[in-house]
């Protein structure tokens, strides 16, 4: 494994947004960081569930260093090979303020809201690819490592705190994208906070407890009219499919080596007690079934009612729903997300549901993973989309600790009345909920 800390010049360039895109400054402050990169064996890492679907060379490949290079449009990532004959691979034009956790503008003011909202933003995955045509503007030839031509490029803000990030590069294999490089850095923290000030107008130094070593926030009421404007709310009918399987298909398939308990499982709702465990996310990121995740499932034991609200951000209408289940012994979780638009998810059939719009829990996220295009058109500023888990009293809760991610959503393939909700577990391994919400009766 390699060592990071290679410390080098670099320019750093302030940036702002507008409802939908950065608008770039003339600031600029000098420093001078770039990072090492690691890659990790397959003993290192044995839980990886890559390995069933990756490239043959993922092992064998490997790079030396990250740079961040100002550039007039973003920032130019140069990554250095440690094998002369490979190339020095350059992805220009990366708005690398988007993904620095942000406080959105119905957050400020409200000391707690801002607190959770840039804690969500850092514990949830945020990953990029640039691909295509896109991958062609951004590196304007075409980059060649290990004799494989680079087809897909990611990087990524991963979860566990400020500075843990990751880089991916892809390789054409019959047809279809596969990982044949893989490594995690330590994104300079210097520059990381100088970035997070310039975003948020704020003192990093205010959420440092929180983004570096994953402090727990207080469990306190969430004001959501800061968030959005209710119009309307009724109660829906919905049906309750978590006595089903769900797909194993895609991520979910792949994922299944990070289910520890239960250890054999058919339905959705077994998955519905305090006892399920998966592989934890461990340092520098990746998947360990030594140290398991607990978990709060039992929580969705008994799903109540749904409710339906019209709501509006910015004179823009948006679609939100309220999940009310119980335990057992009748203690309430409200599961609620909004500002999305139903009209925009995809249409598809049950089996294919793992491929519909994945939504992290928090205020203003980014999505898990997005392409450079709706990446660069999204401002985490003011992007209306939130999902929060709430206890009877309207107390925010660890959506972590409880032991899921969000929601995948997609409208049926036949009815596109009917909203499929799926519950996307810890870290995305595997689907743990699947309700069916008929809005054929609501006036939209």
């Amino acid at each position: 494994m390699k060592k990071n800390g290679l410390l080098i010049f670099v320019l750093l360039y302030l940036t702002s947004c507008s409802s939908n895109s950065e608008v770039q400054s003339a600031d600029k402050i000098d420093a001078a960081y770039s990072a090492g990169l690691t890659e990790l064996s397959d003993e290192e890492y044995p839980d990886n569930p890559d390995i069933s679907v990756r490239h043959p060379k993922y092992i064998e490949t490997t790079m030396d260093s990250i740079e961040f290079l100002q550039s007039d449009v973003g920032f130019t990532l140069v990554i250095t090979p440690e094998n002369e004959g490979d190339d020095t691979v350059k992805l220009n034009g990366i708005r690398l303020m988007e993904f620095i956790p942000t406080i959105p503008e119905c957050s400020k003011g409200d000391e707690y809201m801002s607190l959770i909202s840039v804690v969500n933003q850092e514990w949830n995955r945020n990953q990029v690819k640039w691909v295509g045509d896109e991958l062609k503007k951004a590196t304007s030839k075409v980059h060649t490592v290990n004799n494989e031509k680079i087809t897909r490029i990611d990087l990524a803000r991963n979860c566990l705190n400020s500075y843990l990030w990751e880089l991916f590069f892809y390789a054409d294999v019959d047809g279809k994208d596969k990982v044949f490089y893989h490594a995690w850095f330590n994104f300079p923290a210097e520059l990381y906070k100088t970035l997070f000030d310039k975003r948020n107008a704020d003192d990093f130094e205010n959420y440092t407890n929180y983004l570096e070593t994953w402090r727990d926030p207080e469990n306190l009421p969430l004001e959501l009219s800061r968030i959005r404007v209710q119009q309307s709310e009724v109660m829906v009918p919905c049906s309750n499919r978590s006595d089903e399987m769900y797909p194993l298909k895609g991520e979910r398939k792949k994922k299944q080596i990070a289910i520890i308990y239960p250890e054999t499982y058919t339905k959705m709702s077994d998955f519905h007690t305090d006892s399920a465990l998966f592989a934890t996310f461990s340092q520098p990121g990746f998947y360990n079934r030594k140290d398991p995740r607990t978990t709060e499932l039992g929580r969705f034991k008994t799903l109540n009612n749904v409710q339906y609200r019209l709501t509006e951000t910015e004179h823009v209408q948006h679609d939100e729903l309220r999940f009310e289940f119980s335990r057992e012994n009748g203690e309430v979780t409200q599961f609620i997300f909004g500002g999305i638009q139903f009209e925009d998810l995809p249409t598809l059939a049950t089996e294919n549901a793992n491929s519909g719009s994945q939504f992290s829990m928090g205020i203003g996220n980014h999505p898990f993973y997005e392409d450079c295009i709706a990446y660069e058109k999204l401002c985490s500023k003011n992007n209306p989309y939130f999902g929060v888990l709430l206890d009877g009293d309207n107390n925010w809760l660890d959506s972590h600790k409880i032991g899921i991610d969000g929601p995948l959503l997609h409208r049926d393939l036949k009815n596109e009345n009917l909203i499929h909700v799926w519950l996307l577990s810890f870290e995305r391994h595997a689907l743990v909920g699947h309700y069916i919400v008929d809005l054929s009766k609501v006036n939209r």
